[in-house]
């Protein structure tokens, strides 16, 4: 199985973004990934030179708009590429259900794929977010995803300086403000705390700089789980492709995702098409 992970911060391959990325993000990625994945899957990190720059842009909710169209193009060939399947790797999950129409192949986005799974693993769970200003649209996706009932809460980390590759190496500063919101939601009446972003996740799962207070990561708060949000969310693709692999439904075409047909298709050309955006991987 292969599986194209869209990541949503950008930059040059050759530039300081591009060593960042490869010398610290994806590797983190990985070691949150590998144990979890099936031994067959392939992850491809894709990313776009174009889009979401310092991670303040997407506390600006217009610029972070403008921005995800990437995503869409950095996907939009993944099935002839030979994927069978993409995960977007942010957890506002940038442009999901326009890409989960657009391809035929399954598209999960991570916030989407942890709320899910996270109500499976309680009664209801709380996010800790990386900015309060990223909270009304979350909650928004809460809502659409119909799980306003199962949510205890959303509340932005405390004191925490986001987005430095510092943190992605050294988790403590990060664990510490974790661990007072997350208990903030417990008293709220949270039983499974989920990391609300892509960079915070693999910090809390793996707690580098932390090993010795946390030898497995940090898994849980006071006996309340954190969830995984990225190996949910690709255990979550690889039963989605195996579904549609096996023949059977996997998506609706009626109404929400449904396609347009190849006269639409062809006359769409002038807006789907982009050959300005460049992209380069990471395996």
């Amino acid at each position: 199985m292969k599986i194209l992970f869209v990541n949503i911060p950008t930059g040059k391959e050759d530039g300081a973004f591009g060593g960042f990325a490869k010398n610290a993000y994806v590797p983190l990625l990985k070691r949150n990934l590998e144990p979890v994945k099936r031994k067959d899957t392939e992850i491809v990190y894709r990313f776009c030179e174009w889009g979401m720059g310092p991670i303040e842009m997407a506390f600006c909710r217009y610029m972070d708009h403008l921005a995800s169209r990437m995503v869409f193009f950095s996907a939009q060939h993944a099935k002839e590429e030979g994927f069978d399947a993409v995960v977007i790797n942010c957890f506002g999950d940038p442009m999901l259900r326009e890409v989960r129409q657009a391809l035929d192949i399954p598209v999960v986005g991570i916030g989407e794929a942890t709320m899910l799974m996270s109500s499976l693993m309680g009664y209801k769970f709380g996010i800790v977010h990386i900015s309060p200003l990223n909270i009304p649209e979350t909650m928004e996706h809460v809502h659409a995803y119909g799980l306003a009932e199962r949510c205890a809460g959303i509340r932005p980390i405390a004191d925490w300086d986001t987005g430095e590759e510092a943190d992605l190496n050294d988790a403590r500063q990060t664990i510490r403000a974790f661990s007072k919101t997350a208990r903030e939601l417990i008293a709220d009446g949270a039983d499974v705390i989920i990391p609300g972003c892509s960079l915070m996740s693999p910090s809390i799962r793996l707690a580098p700089g932390a090993e010795d207070d946390y030898p497995s990561g940090m898994t849980e708060i006071d006996g309340v789980p954190v969830a995984d949000v990225l190996g949910q969310a690709i255990k979550l693709a690889e039963s989605m492709a195996d579904i549609k692999k096996s023949g059977a439904s996997w998506i609706s075409r009626k109404l929400l995702y449904a396609q347009p047909s190849d006269e639409v298709k062809e006359i769409g050309k002038i807006v789907t098409e982009n050959s300005g955006l460049q992209f380069w991987d990471v395996r």
